[in-house]
């Protein structure tokens, strides 16, 4: 039996697939500009994440990469908001639904990432060889 995922591998696998449902309602000007941005973001965050999980021997260069490119997705997201591709073509009116929500996971995210980050620096602390023995 292999071991679960941990929670960061499902957050980042719901923010790909909301950010493709999302993307899917974007007006088609913003549906190839920002919308396909954002898309290769998503995916670019969960094959980082993937690698940071399976690749144990890298992790902590993954996890690095993978603060950098969650940092690029939510800068990303911030500006699809500011040109109104989160505008429903029909009405005009903005979706803050679907803004919100790809922000708050990718602020979740984040979260893990330091956290993550922060145990895989102290893990690799290295102790100089006298003072592992208390000498």
């Amino acid at each position: 039996m292999s071991a679960p995922l941990p929670p960061i591998y499902r957050d980042c696998r719901r923010l790909l697939v909301h950010t493709e449902e999302a993307v899917r309602r974007f007006a088609r000007y913003h549906k190839y500009t920002v919308g396909a941005d954002l898309r290769r973001q998503a995916m670019a965050v969960m094959r980082e994440v993937h690698h940071a999980v399976f690749d144990k021997a890298r992790q902590a260069e993954h996890i690095e990469t993978l603060i950098w490119r969650i940092d690029d997705y939510k800068l990303t997201l911030q500006l699809a908001m500011e040109v109104g591709a989160f505008t429903h073509s029909a009405k005009g009116t903005p979706s803050f639904a679907a803004f919100e929500t790809a922000a708050n996971l990718a602020a979740g995210i984040g979260k893990q990432c330091g956290g993550w980050h922060h145990a895989s620096r102290s893990r690799a602390k290295v102790v100089p060889e006298g003072e592992r023995h208390g000498g």
